[in-house]
């Protein structure tokens, strides 16, 4: 009998163990991440051939699992996906596999016992920077950035102020004026991102998370919040700010990276999710590179 549990802030030591072991590119790969989005996507896990499997139960999506995280050794791969497709089966679902990062699709495809069928998914694939090119916007590709910096300097005053728990209301008002302006009540996947900031706002220090606030004219108008993703990649988990000012993403962006993140030589901030204005905005700082994710579905 599995023995599947929900996710809590005591389970951090575990998912970071399991983490460590496999260093995966992907954004998904932080306990924070599994956290914050816990009720949401109506996680649970369990340890099963001593690899870390989490499944998803989302509401409006057919349940999933993300690629066991661990130490592969000798068929015990092969062996935890026999037993999730049983339990899978046990609950009348299909067995598939969502979030598999481009380098470790053979283990899937060459699975013995299964047919699987493998497809590209852009809409959740990361866009990766170097830290250096979004601390320093140097070169033509990053004139327009420059110029909103430039202007932004021009208008405001403005201050560098990393966040500590006397700061967290500051953020949550912020998150609240965002969420307003976006009608969150009436879009479900704006409110429930509202709800998800909250659960790791209400954890940071717990979570070891590193944020910032920008504070312009003396007023805090943008924070931001990320943490090391594996060894040389820091991810970028919440960035909200007050969008009448002209500049204030790209700056809060900027002095972020020239701040924090200096074991870092990448960041990742995330995927598009297929909306037009969020893809053009993250290709507009020039990914390095893209981490590519498929979903691996078992027929």
């Amino acid at each position: 009998m599995l023995d599947f549990r929900e996710i809590s802030i005591e389970d951090k030591e575990l998912f970071d163990r399991f983490l460590a072991m496999t260093a995966p590119p992907a954004s998904e790969f932080t306990f924070t991440n599994f956290f914050m989005w816990r009720n949401f996507y109506k996680f649970r896990y369990a340890v099963i051939e001593e690899l870390l499997c989490i499944v998803a139960v989302p509401e409006q999506k057919p349940p999933f699992c993300f690629p066991p995280l661990g130490r592969i050794e000798a068929g015990n791969f092969e062996s935890a996906v026999h037993i999730l497709n049983k339990y899978f089966e046990g609950n009348d679902w299909k067995l598939r596999f969502e979030r598999v990062w481009e380098g470790i699709e053979d283990r899937f495809a060459g699975l013995n016992s299964f047919k699987v069928k493998l497809a590209y998914d852009r809409d959740n694939s990361d866009y990766v920077y170097t830290r250096e090119s979004l601390t320093s916007l140097k070169g033509k590709r990053y004139d327009g950035k420059r110029n909103h910096i430039n202007r932004f300097k021009r208008e405001y005053s403005y201050r560098y102020v990393p966040i500590d728990e006397g700061l967290i209301d500051e953020c949550r008002r912020i998150m609240d004026i965002w969420c307003a302006e976006r009608d969150c009540g009436e879009h479900r996947g704006y409110y429930c991102e509202k709800l998800a900031n909250e659960e790791l706002l209400s954890n940071f220090t717990r979570l070891g998370c590193k944020g910032a606030l920008l504070e312009v004219n003396d007023c805090y108008e943008g924070f931001t919040v990320g943490e090391m993703l594996n060894t040389d990649t820091a991810v970028v988990h919440i960035e909200k700010a007050n969008a009448k000012i002209h500049g204030l993403y790209t700056m809060l962006n900027q002095q972020f990276c020239e701040n924090e993140w200096h074991k870092a030589n990448y960041i990742n901030r995330e995927q598009d999710l297929g909306i037009e204005g969020l893809r053009k905005a993250k290709l507009s700082y020039n990914p390095v590179f893209m981490v590519n994710k498929l979903t691996a579905i078992f027929e």
